[in-house]
């Protein structure tokens, strides 16, 4: 009897969740402060050395101006609630704490929202990082050792410090952008070490195959810099529908 209500309570969380998160992605998107999106101009031109300007995306400005929505509420709000509904169920119906649940679908939250601005806009704003960040306390209890987090966060800075390298040394080019090193610096917090391992190598094959699409696709060049966020927010939603806290067990039966 009462598992029959535990169900019951998180499907009926569930529900609301995709409810607010579906509906709540567009809103919450359309109504960010446009300083949020504030980046340095890469035309320095006919500035002061040292001071370099910050200017707004041009797609922001131009919907903005013309008092448009930055993301139309159709389909995308239809679209991310059976997103949230999806994973929601997904995970009132697999078991686990309401708590676990609620968790993971506010961060599956800022992650899109992540993934939205970067798509659109080459952009995320640093506030979105903080997000994710702080919501790394709702998971410090599924670690095993009190410094997980940490250690989850100093790996995934040191892979993509490390990936930044390799680029700058093979392609004389970036090949990982800040926001990219800072989310999957916040993101170890969330996941602990085999967790950002897990979705960094989901990460690298979601985008390789999204980058083969746009160039066979003839939508792009394999010169273009193509959004990574997005592809993360995938493999974030992958590892934690079917893979958290299963890095230790794959580990052990490779070796």
């Amino acid at each position: 009897m009462q598992y029959s209500i535990d169900i019951v309570l998180r499907i009926v969380v569930a529900v609301i969740c995709a409810a607010v998160f579906g509906n709540g992605s567009v809103v919450a998107f359309n109504r960010i402060k446009p300083r949020w999106f504030e980046d340095y101009d890469e035309d320095q031109s006919g500035t002061e050395p040292g001071e370099p300007r910050k200017v707004l995306p041009p797609k922001l400005l131009e919907a903005d101006n013309a008092g448009r929505q930055r993301l139309p509420s159709s389909p995308w709000k239809y679209a991310f609630t059976g997103y949230f509904a999806i994973t929601g169920l997904y995970l009132a119906i697999r078991g686990g704490s309401l708590t676990y649940e609620i968790s993971v679908l506010c961060v599956l939250f800022i992650v899109l929202e992540m993934a939205i601005a970067d798509q659109m806009y080459r952009v995320v704003p640093d506030e979105f990082s903080i997000m994710l960040a702080i919501s790394a306390a709702a998971f410090v209890e599924y670690h095993e050792k009190w410094w997980e987090p940490a250690a989850g966060a100093a790996l995934g800075l040191g892979i993509s410090l490390a990936v930044l390298l390799l680029g700058m040394l093979l392609f004389r080019t970036g090949s990982i952008g800040g926001a990219d090193i800072k989310f999957f610096t916040c993101m170890g917090l969330v996941a602990g070490r085999t967790g950002i391992a897990i979705i960094y190598v989901l990460t690298t094959l979601f985008f390789a195959v999204y980058s083969a699409v746009i160039i066979a696709s003839g939508r792009g060049s394999i010169k273009d810099r193509n959004p990574m966020i997005p592809s993360a927010c995938a493999a974030v939603t992958v590892y934690f529908l079917f893979l958290f806290n299963t890095g230790d067990l794959i580990l052990s039966s490779l070796f």
